[in-house]
């Protein structure tokens, strides 16, 4: 092979990686994973463009630019195509590890960069008769081989790892990445045993595995929409006009797990249900979703119902959350108590609703302001919270009340409220001298109850509580002196 039929296919080269480099910068793939293939592809423009000068210049040292102007490129392409793999089977690596990929080849640039001043990389260069460059090779030359081979095998080996588990079009690309990785090391392999004249077919090599990713991003959608929809974390589930299932995502996949049966598969059942009521919302594991429904169609012809599933379940803490005291709120109480209930029926643990409400709250306020009277409140809520929360779940069920559902008996939710209501007492506020109280009362569920007269039981031993203290602090009020002397009879004045 000549020179000249080597340069014909460096342009070519050149030419083709070029063009499919701005097409894919054009394109709508994914961002994310566009990147790494993207910078692949130019650094084997540049490689493929170095290699093109160092055949056409006769001058040795105008040869020896042209061969560090192409380790601009060399030295990243296979760190590129790791990471750019690991994307794709999404692998997560720490930044940080990310950089340990490219220190060999950061290295190894700078010693090329001054290979006329060390014998590090090339031990010595020469000019051969037929106008090529003869390296004999120095000890950070076999450091960067090694590393290179070290990994082509690590890709090699991952790409048949997730090879078992990947579906026909997966498989695709899999073979596709693993030529890529193979053909570059190959022709490198043959130009290191002296098997292609002197002439470097590893840039070709490169070249070919550029361009086969870019044959799997553009053919087989390696990087393409589908990847994007299997990939976001809204689940989408697509029907055709008979409710038989199209397309499903992951997302969906996982919050559904009966839409990967066979059945729904193959078309023997369909998925009316999923548009019923009880999967509007849905749960999976702690995490809640919301259903909507959408109709699409295709250009083909075909329609049908798009079901997406959004995670709501910050959205929906945050409405089971009253606003000022961060407590659960009033909307949550029945529904818990109601689930602490049928727990009980199964394993027959204690319940005790508890029941607090801030005695004399109305005069806090008429006196203080809402704005102190909303700080007594935010710390009743704290206090209870500390004292409760490790027995119950506290509640802030509506004004100055507050509740708390014990998973324990009567007795310690007692002596926890009566905790709570001294270490309640004892703080002080800034804006009163005297300090503020609460009453409470408690009720064990006695398994004949539901949760509302379970609630108004407890709520009703707290005002028989409150009304008791009230009588109290009047009596306690009332001055001895005023106490009105008996009226004496005519009789008793003769």
């Amino acid at each position: 092979m000549t020179g000249t039929v080597m340069s014909i296919l460096l342009l070519i080269g050149l030419i083709l990686t070029g063009g499919v480099t701005i097409a894919l910068l054009m394109s709508d793939q994914n961002k994310e994973r566009r990147e790494f293939a993207v910078l692949g592809l130019f650094c084997a423009v540049l490689t493929l463009l170095s290699y093109y000068m160092e055949l056409n210049t006769p001058d040795l040292f105008a040869k020896i630019d042209a061969v560090k102007f192409g380790y601009l490129g060399r030295v990243f392409v296979n760190p590129l195509l790791v990471l750019m793999v690991f994307r794709y089977y999404g692998t997560r690596i720490n930044q940080y590890l990310q950089l340990v990929f490219f220190i060999i080849p950061l290295l190894t640039l700078c010693v090329v960069f001054r290979c006329e001043q060390n014998t590090l990389y090339y031990r010595n260069i020469e000019l051969t008769a037929n106008g090529l460059l003869y390296v004999e090779a120095g000890p950070v030359y076999y450091i960067f081989m090694g590393y290179n081979i070290l990994l082509a095998v690590s890709l090699l080996g991952f790409c048949l790892y997730r090879r078992p588990g990947l579906t026909k079009r997966e498989r695709h690309n899999n073979t596709i990445l693993i030529l890529a990785c193979l053909i570059p090391f190959v022709t490198l392999l043959l130009y290191l045993a002296g098997l292609t004249g002197g002439y470097d077919f590893s840039s070709i090599g490169l070249m070919i595995g550029a361009l086969l990713i870019a044959v799997s991003i553009f053919r087989y959608g390696m990087l393409n929409k589908e990847e994007m929809l299997q990939n976001m974390a809204t689940g989408l589930i697509f029907l055709d006009a008979d409710y038989h299932l199209v397309y499903a995502n992951k997302a969906a996949a996982q919050m559904i797990p009966s839409i990967n049966s066979s059945a729904v598969r193959s078309h023997i059942i369909d998925l009316r249900i999923l548009c019923e009521p009880q999967y509007a919302a849905i749960q999976n594991g702690q995490t809640s979703y919301q259903r909507k429904i959408t109709e699409w169609s295709s250009g083909d012809g075909l329609h049908g119902k798009l079901l997406t599933f959004d995670d709501i379940t910050e959205i929906r803490a945050r409405l089971n959350r009253d606003a000022m005291t961060g407590l659960l709120n009033h909307g949550t109480f029945y529904p818990m108590l109601d689930d602490r209930i049928a727990e009980h029926a199964r394993s027959r643990k204690p319940l005790t609703v508890s029941i607090a409400d801030i005695d004399s709250f109305k005069r806090i306020n008429d006196t203080y302001g809402h704005a102190n009277g909303d700080t007594v409140l935010i710390e009743l809520a704290n206090t209870l919270q500390e004292t409760c929360s490790s027995h119950g779940d506290v509640f802030r069920y509506g004004g100055e009340e507050f509740a708390v559902i014990f998973r324990c008996d009567l007795a310690l939710a007692e002596k926890i409220m009566q905790n709570a209501l001294d270490a309640f007492s004892a703080k002080q506020f800034g804006f009163m001298k005297e300090t503020v109280t609460f009453s409470y009362g408690s009720a064990q569920y006695d398994r004949t109850e539901n949760s509302v007269e379970l609630f108004d039981r407890a709520d009703r031993i707290m005002y028989e509580r409150k009304k008791a203290l009230h009588a109290r602090e009047r009596k306690e009020e009332m001055p001895q002196d005023n106490v009105p002397e008996p009226v004496r009879s005519a009789d008793s004045q003769m």
